[in-house]
């Protein structure tokens, strides 16, 4: 019987040899500054992801980067309210709009190759909030001087709409 025992013991010393040993853990890769802002200061209605309730709050994932098709497309989403005034500093929130636009938002084709926003040109156009005007007509103007330049998804006419090209 200890012959036995003892070639079982071999046995399963060379099984367990055999079994790949488990990775280590490997600690999560940390978000980038720029998202863990979008997360912190936007993601609370327009969704981690860029997508939010339909019809509450509009969707940024696959629409935002429509907006740098024009000039005035391109200053309209800086001039936002709520992106022109929040608490961020010029520098954080340039940062963010180059996410949401550049990875949230997928620029259209059909349009010039858009240039990462500056922080001079943030600086600049926040100090011009959309505070004054009634924004939906505003956006809808906006959003039809895109549509007559450039492919834009449908979605960019209504918020609550799926999300496919137009043209």
């Amino acid at each position: 019987m200890g012959l036995v025992a003892g070639l079982m013991t071999l046995i399963t010393a060379v099984a367990l040899a055999a079994v790949p040993r488990a990775k280590r853990a490997q600690s999560p890769t940390p978000l980038p500054a720029a998202q863990v802002a979008y997360l912190t200061s936007c993601g609370g209605c327009h969704g981690i992801e860029g997508r939010s309730a339909p019809g509450s709050v509009p969707t940024l994932r696959g629409l935002t980067g429509s907006f740098l098709c024009t000039p005035q497309g391109r200053d309209f989403i800086i001039r936002l309210p709520d992106v022109a005034l929040t608490q961020l500093s010029d520098r954080r929130l340039t940062e963010v709009m180059n996410f949401v636009v550049f990875d949230l938002g997928a620029p259209v084709a059909g349009g010039e190759k858009a240039s990462l926003y500056t922080v001079a040109e943030v600086a600049r156009l926040r100090h011009h909030p959309l505070t004054d005007t009634g924004l939906t007509a505003y956006r809808n103007q906006v959003v039809a001087g895109l549509a007559s330049r450039c492919r834009v998804p449908l979605a960019l006419h209504v918020y609550a709409a799926p999300v496919t090209a137009s043209r």
